[in-house]
């Protein structure tokens, strides 16, 4: 914890001017005598307490606007995020600017608005970096600033891993400038992980259970899914929502309140600022006449919807939407029958759920929880056989009401981004855009495939086996390229991981 003592203020300032009335006060005090008028002495007494009054209750909006006190505090469970206590003498908007010792690329902090005890948090840096910062504090038009201090950050040691840039093309390099990313580790110690377009880490949180899968949020925060390694299926029993500051802004725990399952694979927010997950279900079913038992146990996948305050909204299972007898191999499925891993509630309110091991994307009606239509291999949309995807993850919309898919090739071998368009009303599928990676990204599971850049036109990949995260153009040429040293499920483009430049009026 550092100290920097910015102005010392008259400890007297504040009473000066009440000071300066009782003296007027006592001067007029022998004329009111003299005159014999009692009445005057009395109007002036309450004059000039009603001044003083007056004074003292808006003392702050009378002295000029001063930095008083910086508190530089080092936060010893992350050595990328810094605490800077501010004190000014009025209330005012304060924020901290700050760059790397060299340069002129200012970076800047939220801002705290309308007090005089600020608290201001550091969040973006890389370890072994030298900094410099400087407060900014404004009120009704009036900018003052701190002096320069220095700031050095320590080599990182939790739970993160290397990410090394093996590849980048020259072309691409002004479009990655102010890139980020986020990822995760689902091994146990965990931890979500924000990195730019270099490989460095700017923004870290470790855990001791794994990050089984993360989403940034357009409340700039970002949600996960937290659960030891025994739990499969990138399971979790833990969704946590947290702030660049690293406070946890939402906490839901499998036993406590309303969440009384297990979820995985996908945690996000929908456009109320819900959160829904996959979870896993179960159902008792008469197997005996496929050799199992009367009261045997199929496990399938669900969905959730919490509220803001973990209240269970709504809840829906795959189980009630199957015949488990019409699967030959029911046996060896029913620990984990059909496998959902992805989820995307689109801007009707309905949901979108993949299905690796039926090879099907199915889109759900939140209403009534019918299946609307089922896209993939025996789905009920007509496609192009060579336009069937496998075992596939990530599903999403993307422009012009497509969707968007990373086919992991589990029959092929080959991976590869897909765009499809769908007429709902004849029931048919087609692809738009198909970007095939060579065979040495193959990645048998989990991973995803997302459009990229300003005119999303390239592909940005996460493949968790060959432990790469790259960015292709629309043809699969390979523009960058980052190695993993760890087992990342997703990345994410983070377009306003930054804040920008306060205006202060």
């Amino acid at each position: 914890m550092i100290f920097l003592h910015e102005s010392t203020l008259l400890e007297g300032y504040r009473f000066c001017g009440i000071f300066s009335i009782w003296v007027l006060l006592f001067a007029l005090k022998p004329y009111c005598v003299i005159k014999k008028d009692k009445i005057l002495t009395i109007l002036l007494a309450l004059a000039g307490l009603a001044g003083a009054i007056i004074l003292y209750l808006y003392k702050d909006d009378l002295r000029p606007l001063r930095i008083k006190h910086i508190e530089l505090v080092k936060l010893p469970a992350n050595r990328l995020r810094f605490q800077v206590n501010v004190q000014t003498t009025r209330n005012c908007n304060t924020v901290l600017a700050y760059w790397k010792t060299g340069t002129k690329d200012t970076l800047y902090t939220k801002v705290s608005a309308d007090g005089s005890n600020h608290k201001l948090f550091i969040t973006a840096t890389e370890g072994r970096t030298r900094y410099q910062f400087k407060v900014q504090a404004a009120v009704d038009g009036d900018v003052v600033e701190s002096k320069t201090y220095p700031l050095v950050t320590q080599p990182i040691y939790q739970a993160t891993p290397y990410f090394t840039l093996e590849q980048v093309d020259s072309a691409l390099k002004p479009e990655l400038k102010n890139k980020y990313f986020l990822t995760q580790i689902l091994t146990e110690p965990g931890s979500m992980v924000i990195i730019d377009s270099k490989g460095e880490i700017v923004w870290y949180e470790p855990f001791k259970k794994g990050v089984k899968v993360s989403h940034w949020t357009k409340d700039k925060t970002i949600l996960a899914i937290v659960g030891p390694e025994k739990i499969p299926s990138s399971g979790g029993d833990e969704i946590i929502e947290m702030g660049l500051d690293g406070k946890i802004i939402t906490h839901l725990k499998k036993g406590k309140g309303d969440m009384d399952k297990l979820v995985h694979h996908e945690v996000r927010k929908d456009k109320d600022g819900n959160i829904y997950s996959l979870t896993f279900t179960q159902k008792i079913v008469d197997l005996s006449s496929v050799k199992g038992k009367q009261q045997d146990t199929v496990k399938g996948d669900g969905l959730v919807l919490f509220s803001k305050a973990g209240k269970k909204l709504w809840e829906w299972s795959v189980l009630d939407h199957l015949d488990p007898l019409a699967d030959p191999e029911i046996l060896k499925h029913k620990k984990d029958w059909v496998h959902g891993n992805a989820a995307f509630r689109l801007p009707d309110g309905n949901f979108l759920m993949s299905f690796r091991d039926l090879n099907q994307i199915w889109k759900i009606d939140f209403k009534t929880g019918k299946v609307l239509w089922k896209f993939g291999e025996k789905g009920d949309m007509r496609m192009a056989p060579a336009e069937y995807f496998h075992a596939q993850h990530y599903i999403h919309p993307v422009q012009d009401g497509n969707y968007m898919l990373l086919d992991n090739g589990d029959k092929t071998h080959i991976s590869r981004a897909m765009i499809f368009k769908l007429d709902e009303a004849q029931k048919e599928a087609k692809a738009l855009n198909i970007v095939t990676l060579p065979p040495e990204y193959y990645t048998t599971a989990k991973g995803s495939a997302a459009l990229f850049g300003k005119k999303k036109d390239k592909v940005l990949f996460c493949l968790t086996d060959p432990r790469s995260f790259l960015i292709t153009d629309m043809k699969g040429k390979i523009l960058w390229r980052i190695q993993v040293g760890g087992d990342p499920y997703r990345l994410e483009e983070i377009d306003d991981f930054l804040y920008t430049k306060p205006t202060f009026k």
